[in-house]
C-alpha cells in the first residue's frame, strides 16, 4: 500500500510539473503579456554654443528674445547663449571651434580674416557703428586734444587700438601721449569711479545712455564724427567650413535671430524682462536704465540681417590706408548675405 501511494504521489507531481512547463495537450489560446515599458524619449538636437559680444543686453536682445520665445526651438535648434571672458574672445572661440557661432564687431572680423582666420560674417545684428569717446565734466577735458597725459579705458578689442590712434592723430596726439588701460567690460564703472579719465570703445546708446540716466552728464563724441567710417557694429559670424557643412542650420539660426529682433522692437517691455531674466551676474543696472538702453538701441538693430558690401569695402579701404591691414580684402572674403531669409 505504501508503495502504491508513493507511485500515485509521484504521478501527481509529474503532472503538475508538465502543466507548469506547458506539457500535455493544449486546451486554450496563449495570451501575450503586455509590458508597461515606454519607448525612450527622442534625443535633443546637439547644442549650438553661441558666444555673444558681451553680457546679455540691449545690443544682442534679438538673440536673447529668440531664445526666450522659443524661436530657435521652433526650427529644431538647441542654442546655448554664452558671454565671453573678454570682449575680444568671440572671434577666437569661433575660429578655434570652441563655439560654433559668435557675435562680434565687423572690424574685428576683418582683422581676423586678414590674419587667415576662417571666419565669415553671415548677418548683421547692428548695422551702424555707435561707438564713442566718453568723459565726464569733472575730468576737465574739453576736446580730444585734451586727452594728452590722460588715462583712457578701452575694452581690449584689437581693432580699437588702431581706431584710437587715428582719432588721436587727427588732434595732434599719438598713443604715446596717453595711457591706455584695458578694462574689459568695466568701461562705465571705471569711469564713474575716476579710475580712468575717458573711455573709448563704449557706445553712446549703451554706456552713454546709462551715464545720462544716472545724472553724470557725460560728454559723448561719436566716432563717426571723428572720421571713422560707417560699419556694422555687431555681426553674426561662423567658420567658413560650417557654411558648406550645415547651410540650413545657419539659415535657420539667422531666421530666428531676425524674428527675435522684430519681437523685441514690437514688445520692449517683454524685452526688458527677458534681459533681466538672462542676467548672469549683477550688472547694477536698474529697470529704468535698462529701459533707457533699449529705447535708444531698438531703432538701431537690423530687422533683416543684411550687410552692405559697399559699406564694408569702404571700411576695409580705410583700415588699409590707416595701416591697420596690409593687403586688399574683398568684402566677399569676410561677409555673405546668402544665409538670410528671403523677403
Amino acid at each position: 500500500m505504501v508503495k502504491r501511494g508513493c507511485c500515485l504521489l509521484a504521478g501527481v507531481l509529474i503532472a503538475v510539473f508538465l502543466a507548469a512547463c506547458g506539457g500535455g495537450e493544449e486546451t486554450g489560446t496563449t495570451e501575450t503579456v503586455a509590458t508597461s515599458e515606454k519607448p525612450p524619449p527622442p534625443k535633443p538636437p546637439p547644442e549650438i554654443l553661441v558666444t555673444l559680444d558681451g553680457y546679455r543686453g540691449a545690443g544682442n536682445v534679438g538673440l536673447v528674445m529668440a531664445a526666450e520665445e522659443g524661436y530657435f526651438e521652433d526650427l529644431g535648434l538647441n542654442v546655448v547663449l554664452r558671454s565671453p571672458v573678454r570682449p575680444r574672445r568671440p572671434v577666437t572661440y569661433v575660429a578655434n571651434r570652441t563655439d560654433e557661432i559668435g557675435v562680434a564687431q565687423l572690424p574685428q572680423v576683418v582683422l581676423a580674416r586678414e590674419k587667415g582666420a576662417p571666419v565669415v560674417a553671415v548677418g548683421s545684428v547692428m548695422p551702424r557703428s555707435n561707438e564713442a569717446v566718453i568723459w565726464l565734466p569733472e575730468s576737465g577735458i574739453q576736446s580730444i586734444a585734451d586727452l594728452r597725459g590722460k588715462t583712457i579705458g578701452v575694452p581690449g578689442i584689437p581693432y580699437q587700438d588702431g581706431f584710437l590712434q587715428t582719432v588721436l592723430e587727427d588732434s595732434g596726439l599719438t598713443l604715446k601721449d596717453v595711457k591706455v588701460k584695458n578694462v574689459g567690460f568695466n568701461l562705465m564703472p571705471v569711469l564713474l569711479h575716476g579710475k580712468v579719465d575717458a573711455i573709448f570703445g563704449g557706445s553712446w546708446n549703451l554706456e552713454g545712455t546709462v551715464l545720462q540716466a544716472r545724472g553724470a552728464e557725460p560728454v559723448i563724441t561719436r566716432l563717426r564724427s571723428l572720421g571713422i567710417p560707417a560699419y556694422d557694429e555687431l555681426v553674426v559670424l561662423v567658420r567658413s567650413d560650417r557654411l558648406a557643412e550645415e547651410p540650413q542650420k545657419i539659415r535657420d539660426f539667422m531666421s530666428a535671430v531676425i524674428r527675435g529682433t522684430k519681437f523685441a522692437v514690437g514688445h520692449p517691455k517683454e524685452a526688458v524682462k527677458a534681459i533681466e531674466k538672462a542676467y548672469e551676474r549683477d550688472l547694477s543696472l536698474t529697470r529704468k536704465e535698462l529701459e533707457a538702453q533699449l529705447e535708444a538701441t531698438l531703432p538701431l538693430l537690423s530687422k533683416s540681417g543684411y550687410m552692405n558690401p559697399a559699406q564694408a569695402t569702404g571700411l576695409v579701404d580705410w583700415m588699409r590706408k590707416q595701416g591697420q591691414i596690409k593687403r586688399p580684402l574683398p568684402a566677399s572674403d569676410f561677409l555673405t548675405n546668402e544665409y538670410l531669409p528671403q523677403p
